[in-house]
């Protein structure tokens, strides 16, 4: 029986199909030629250095780079990490060969969405559904880019289709190899699968397919399912904080799109597919929202275009059909309503590469540093965990905290290591004055960096009533600037994303403004060391504040945390930012914090993050 939602007289389009390739094709161009310059992710300096410890390792099922010095279980899927040490390996196995080796795979993993949702959407909906779910899927950059930059979860929307459909098919040993790779390619893959395959299995009733499918499976993924179990106390499902938004011109076509569906499978049993490949995620609405809005995107389109198709087909004219169609198209790549992919990608292609969330040189820049000072044995406290996993791609290093907060120790087990034990990854240019300053008086040691980010170690501590002194003089001189200069890191307009002046302009702006708030850092962790002596509590306490300016200075000032933090937001920052320079004026005649200060400094990060 034909699966086609639309009839068949309407399924093939010469010219739809010609489209389809020079839609694609395009893409496709530009992110080959992006690969001289990839886009760089957040999470990718950490998945990258996990890849190359698989890869000099072999295994690799506990995490000693990140939550140092106890590290912690790695309960991520390891099927990516070792796709990219392998061919990292493979290919020199330094740290520019495994950012490579992630680049080609992360536009495999594009390719593999856009066939995926083409293939189903031209089976389901014919040559037009093909092309519209295809200009939907590449379109927009927050569908495009969720698959393009290769995270692990990407693979979970696309693999669970295939194994999915095989189910359906009744071809079990394809559809086992398909869930056994969801699994094992991401934590979240076990639930989507399970969902997606038992929901399979009761709407068809093939409770035989359904107990093969399952527990070969379950057999396959055991070693990882038990690993996980084993530690499963080390999962908190804490998440950090995350921006982006919403492909919404895809869902407002595919939410009439799923109610049709609905319908069509209740009156001829059509639809069912794309239907569970919609529903097998649902899980992440409820772990990470905005990351199943971002990623289901791949069946979303599909769904849109399937119904877009079967739409114009039966309420419009052949040359209606045509112009519907070509108009479409057309506002989905050039104007969905959202940022369009094109001037990203061409950007990227043309060396001028906007948002640059990690950046490789500035990670190799600072993994010189650590090899010429033979810092590899200390721990890094660095101001934005993500650099620090960069850093690791080029020489591992172990990191107090750490990235995929979802996985860590019930408490800090560096909490009792002595500040001056740490090498500190501030948001200041080794050149810095006030860091020169320091060094200068022989509280810290500048061990130098890259552009804007220094590594130092602080040798002595100094006596509070002289460092005190400092503290209040730095945070009062630099909340006087931050207030009067600084500027939320917001994304600037896309015309000004060719514009290289503009780009190095904004790019310079936003270095400064971070810098200044890397100094108030420096100088808390300064205050830190000593009091430490006396109060390893208070100590403890006010590094952990010290962490958090540092991560004040990555949302105001780098390119990962654009749009964090709006107009209003940062306008009650201004505001805390004053009352906390007010209420630090107490250090200068007692040696430790009042009450309010503790209080304003509560404030100040609660309402910031």
């Amino acid at each position: 029986m034909s699966v086609s939602l639309v009839p068949e007289a309407e399924r093939d389009s010469r010219g739809a199909r010609r489209a389809l390739v020079v839609v694609v094709a395009i893409h496709l161009i530009l992110l080959l030629l992006m690969l001289r310059d990839y886009f760089a992710d957040n999470d990718l300096g950490y998945h990258i250095s996990l890849a190359r410890q698989y890869a000099e390792n072999g295994a690799y099922w506990w995490d000693c780079l990140n939550w140092a010095p106890t590290g912690r279980p790695n309960l991520q899927g390891p099927a990516l990490h070792y796709a990219v040490g392998f061919l990292g390996r493979l290919t020199g196995g330094d740290g520019w060969a495994y950012v490579n080796a992630f680049s080609v795979l992360a536009v495999t993993q594009w390719a593999a969405a856009v066939y995926t949702t083409v293939y189903f959407a031209r089976k389901f909906g014919g040559d037009r559904a093909a092309l519209f779910a295809a200009a939907l899927l590449t379109g927009n950059v927050f569908s495009a880019a969720s698959f393009f930059v290769g995270v692990p979860s990407g693979w979970i929307f696309i693999l669970s289709a295939w194994a999915i459909y095989y189910f359906l098919e009744e071809r079990y040993v394809r559809a086992v190899l398909f869930c056994t790779l969801t699994t094992y390619v991401h934590l979240g893959g076990a639930p989507v699968i399970a969902l997606g395959i038992l929901l399979a299995g009761l709407a068809t009733r093939r409770w035989k397919g359904l107990l093969i499918t399952g527990g070969a499976t379950v057999l396959l993924t055991s070693p990882y399912i038990l690993h996980f179990l084993r530690h499963l106390a080390w999962y908190n499902g804490q998440r950090g904080h995350v921006a982006g938004s919403i492909a919404m011109f895809t869902y407002v076509l595919a939410a009439p799109g799923v109610v049709w569906l609905a319908w069509m499978l209740w009156r001829r049993e059509k639809g069912l597919f794309l239907l569970l490949w919609a529903a097998a995620p649902l899980a992440w609405l409820f772990q990470d929202g905005l990351r199943f809005f971002l990623q289901s995107t791949v069946a979303a389109s599909a769904i849109a275009g399937v119904f877009f198709a079967w739409f114009i087909s039966r309420f419009t004219g052949e040359e209606a059909q045509h112009w519907l169609t070509g108009a479409l198209v057309l506002v989905a790549t050039l104007y969905p309503f959202a940022i369009p992919t094109l001037p990203v990608e061409t950007a990227w292609a043309a060396g001028q590469g906007f948002p640059r969330e990690l950046d490789w040189e500035e990670a190799e820049a600072l993994a010189e540093v650590v090899e010429a000072d033979g810092l590899q044995d200390r721990i890094f406290d660095p101001y934005y965990d993500s650099l620090n996993g960069a850093l690791s791609v080029f020489v591992p290093v172990r990191q107090r905290y750490g990235h995929w907060g979802e996985v860590r120790p019930a408490v800090d087990p560096a909490d009792t290591i002595s500040t001056g034990d740490f090498v500190f990854m501030v948001p200041v240019p080794p050149d810095d004055s006030l860091l020169a300053a320091f060094a200068g008086s022989g509280l810290v040691t500048n061990h130098g960096g890259g552009r804007e980010t220094s590594l130092v170690t602080l040798p002595a501590p100094g006596g509070t009533a002289a460092v005190n002194q400092v503290l209040v003089d730095v945070v009062q001189q630099e909340i006087a600037w931050l207030v009067e200069n600084a500027v939320p890191n917001l994304f600037p307009p896309a015309s000004s994303l060719f514009n290289v002046a503009e780009i190095r302009a904004h790019r310079e702006t936003m270095a400064r403004q971070k810098a200044h708030v890397g100094r108030i850092q420096l100088a808390v962790l300064l205050y830190a060391y000593a009091v430490e002596a006396d109060e390893p509590e208070l100590a403890a306490g006010v590094r952990r504040s010290a962490r958090g300016w540092g991560s004040v200075a990555n949302f105001i000032g780098d390119e990962t945390a654009l749009d964090y933090v709006d107009a209003e937001r940062f306008e009650r920052f201004r505001r805390n930012l004053r009352a906390f320079a007010r209420e630090a004026e107490v250090l200068r005649t007692q040696a430790y914090p009042s009450a309010e200060l503790d209080e304003a400094t509560d404030r100040l990060f609660g309402e910031f993050f």
